[in-house]
Formats: C-alpha cells, sequence, structure tokens
C-alpha cells in the first residue's frame, strides 16, 4: 500500500498541477458566469449574511433557519457591495475546490496510488454538478471543502493518535454540519453506529476516537442550537424547513414524483394543482413555526392516504438524487444524459467495492467503514426528502475512496498471450 508519508515529494507534482487548474477554472467560471442579479439560493444566503451584519441571524416573530450559518458568515464581508463584491465572493468558490482536490488527492493516494488518486481528483473538480453551480453564491464548493478536509483529517486522526488532527477533524466536521445542517442527523446516527459496533475489540480504540471526534463537534455546533432554541423552543432544533420538504416528497397528485416547489412555484406554476395553492394561500397567514407543524401534519396524511404512491415518489427520488430525473410535470434535460455518464460508473463501482469489501471486511481499515457508513446515513436520508443532484455530489470523493482502496488492495488484472 502507497503512503503518503513516505512518498517522493516530486510525486505530488500530478495532484499540484489539478490543483492549480482547478483554481483556474473555477477562478474563470466565477468571472465568466457572473449575475447582476441573485439567483437559486443567492439571495437568502445573502439575506442571512445581511442580519449577521446587523446582530442577529433570524428575528424572534419568523424564525425561519433554512440552513446553517457557516456560508452566510463567510459572504459577511461583501454584504453591500452589490454584484462586483459578489464577484469577489464567486471567487472563494475557485479556492474552495482546489482545496477540496488536493484533499482528495492527499487522501486516495495514501490508500491506493497516484493513478486512483488523480482519477478521484479529476472527477471532483469536473464533476457537471460542481461545474454548473461552483460559480454561484451556493453551497456547494464550502460543503466539498469542508467534507473532503473532513476526510482527509478524520483518516489521520485514526491513524495518528496526536490530538491535533482530532481538533481538526471536529473544527472540519462542525464547520461542515454549519454549512449543510442534515449532516447534525448524520452525526448522531454515526454516533450509534460507533457504539454498535464497540463488540469489535480490534476496532474499539479507533471507535472511541471517533465518538470523541463526534462529541466535540457537537460541542462545536453548539451554540448555533442554543440559538435555535432560543428561537424556536425546540431542542435540537437543525432547521425549520423539514416540513415543506416532507410535504412535497409525499405529494402524490396527478403528475407529482415527490420533487420540491417553492412557495413562488405555487402562485405562478399553472401546471400545479390547485390544491397547493389553496393550501398554501392559508398556510403563510400563519407563523412559521405553526406552518412547519402543519406542513407535517400534511405529509404525514398523504402518508396514510396513498402509502405506494408514497413509496413511488421515494424511488423516484432515488433516481433523482443520482441523476437528476424524473421532475413533476417538466420535461428533462439533456445534463441528465452528462450526470449519467459521471455519477453511473461511481455508483456501480461502489457497489462492486461494497460486495468486495464485505467479503474482505477485516483486511479494510475501520476509518473507511466508518466514513462508508455516514456516506450511507446522508444518502439514505436525502431520499426522504425531494432530492437533487447537488446532494449526490458531495459524497462522490468519499465513495471513490472506498472504490479506490478496496480495487486497489483486491483487484488485479492481467494481459497473457
Amino acid at each position: 500500500m502507497s503512503s503518503s508519508s513516505t512518498a517522493p515529494a516530486t510525486s505530488h507534482r500530478p495532484g499540484i498541477i489539478l490543483v492549480l487548474i482547478t483554481l483556474l477554472v473555477y477562478g474563470l467560471l466565477s468571472y465568466l458566469r457572473h449575475s447582476e442579479k441573485p439567483m437559486w439560493d443567492e439571495q437568502r444566503y445573502l439575506d442571512y449574511a445581511t442580519n449577521l451584519t446587523q446582530g442577529y441571524y433570524v428575528t424572534e416573530a419568523e424564525p425561519d433557519i433554512v440552513n446553517g450559518p457557516a456560508y452566510p458568515i463567510l459572504l459577511m464581508p461583501f454584504v453591500g457591495g452589490g454584484p462586483d463584491h459578489w464577484l469577489f465572493a464567486r471567487f472563494l468558490n475557485a479556492v474552495f475546490m482546489a482545496g477540496a482536490v488536493g484533499f482528495v488527492w492527499l487522501t486516495v493516494r495514501h490508500y491506493a496510488n497516484s493513478a486512483w488518486a488523480f482519477a478521484g481528483a479529476l472527477i471532483t473538480a469536473f464533476h457537471p454538478t460542481l461545474l454548473w453551480m461552483g460559480a454561484a453564491l451556493m453551497t456547494e464548493p464550502l460543503s466539498t471543502f469542508t467534507f473532503t478536509g473532513f476526510i482527509w483529517s478524520f483518516t489521520h486522526a485514526l491513524r495518528d493518535k496526536r490530538w491535533t488532527w482530532t481538533l481538526l477533524t471536529i473544527v472540519f466536521f462542525g464547520t461542515l454540519i454549519l454549512t449543510r445542517v442534515f449532516f447534525g442527523h448524520v452525526l448522531m446516527a454515526t454516533a450509534v453506529l460507533c457504539g454498535a459496533l464497540l463488540f469489535i475489540k480490534e476496532w474499539r480504540p479507533a471507535l472511541l476516537r471517533t465518538l470523541v471526534i463526534l462529541a466535540g463537534s457537537l460541542v462545536f455546533c453548539s451554540p448555533y442550537l442554543a440559538y435555535t432554541q432560543s428561537k424556536t423552543g425546540e431542542f435540537f432544533c437543525w432547521s425549520t424547513n423539514s416540513g415543506e420538504l416532507l410535504y412535497w416528497m409525499s405529494s402524490h397528485h396527478e403528475g407529482e414524483n415527490g420533487h420540491w416547489f417553492g412557495k413562488a412555484d405555487v402562485r405562478t406554476k399553472e401546471f400545479l394543482n390547485p390544491v397547493h395553492r389553496e393550501f398554501y394561500t392559508e398556510l403563510l397567514t400563519h407563523p412559521i413555526l405553526e406552518r412547519e407543524e402543519r406542513l407535517k401534519a400534511a405529509a404525514m396524511a398523504n402518508f396514510k392516504a396513498a402509502p405506494a404512491k408514497v413509496a413511488y415518489n421515494w424511488v423516484c427520488n432515488l433516481t433523482r438524487l443520482a441523476f437528476g430525473f424524473p421532475r413533476s410535470h417538466q420535461p428533462e434535460e439533456l445534463r441528465t444524459i452528462v450526470l449519467i455518464a459521471f455519477n453511473g460508473p461511481v455508483i456501480l463501482l461502489a457497489a462492486a467495492a461494497g460486495l468486495l469489501g464485505l467479503w474482505f471486511w477485516r483486511s479494510i481499515p475501520v476509518e473507511i467503514w466508518l466514513l462508508m457508513g455516514m456516506a450511507a446515513f446522508y444518502l439514505g436520508g436525502s431520499t426522504l426528502a425531494p432530492s437533487l443532484p447537488r446532494y449526490f455530489v458531495l459524497m462522490v470523493p468519499v465513495l471513490w475512496l472506498g472504490i479506490a482502496h478496496v480495487f486497489y488492495r483486491h483487484v488485479r488484472v492481467s494481459i497473457t498471450d
């Protein structure tokens, strides 16, 4: 097995070159795709950042907490400057993506070799979803950076017992959670998994260290959780929009398959069933927290009314998560073919690596098994809400780590005459 700690410095040259190319490509995209007006979720992040500059995140009257504060905090210096300042904020994405590519290179290279590491870094750098969204004020580049940084430091922390690696891992994972709060649920599920696996004696030291990392990450996020509790009165409140996600995932009117629509869509899209418009018209007259409860109740009613149709929506979520289709009431796009070309082989290789890994399970390092468990929790949980390819792309680096290690260690191909 190759080890980055003993490899000569010159062997890092391909990774360094790819990091520099990534920095250049995303820097150019940030400039060429510069938008004068906010698009996608950009306005929400800018609004949160503006609130932070004024000393609050959400108001007492409207505690609408959709995402964590990590990315809005980064945007604070750019508030009030208009499109020119937003352009500089978009350039941060190039730095994040370059850093993520470097982390993938270093991590995979330790568990496989330079060829596998270069392939994983290349897929991360030029995945179509990240190229499409990497020039916008969206959390994908920061999430990719913090998650790949977590993978890199976590594998070090379980191999190297120095506490500096543990502390660095806590910072990366805590920041990831505060960027994409769904990882708060992944943290709790992983803690349960670690507790359940403590009976494996040789894994016990790594599992205990992982539990320390998870506990430290929770402490890292505790100011945010204390803030959300003060605004909502709910313990362990990561966000206040889960009800809306469950509502659309469970909705099964004619032509629907669990795809999400926003409040503006309900008002303007004529193809949506009028039931949604009537429901939302009444819903929006209530405070945020009451809306959340009403949306959850409506979702439960959908489950009870037609469980088979909700199950169909869940199946649609699987393909929507990986490939971006099907979408309710909308024609499919050409980029679906591109996503199939990129994500399809990764999924097939990950499935094959999973079967091989189970057969040779004792030869796979515990840190890789734990990372695969986290990936399973994340992807499984993502299918319970309206799924999108930008959720799946975050798991590509960790899936590639498992693929690379298993195939490098257990598969040899030779051609003989």
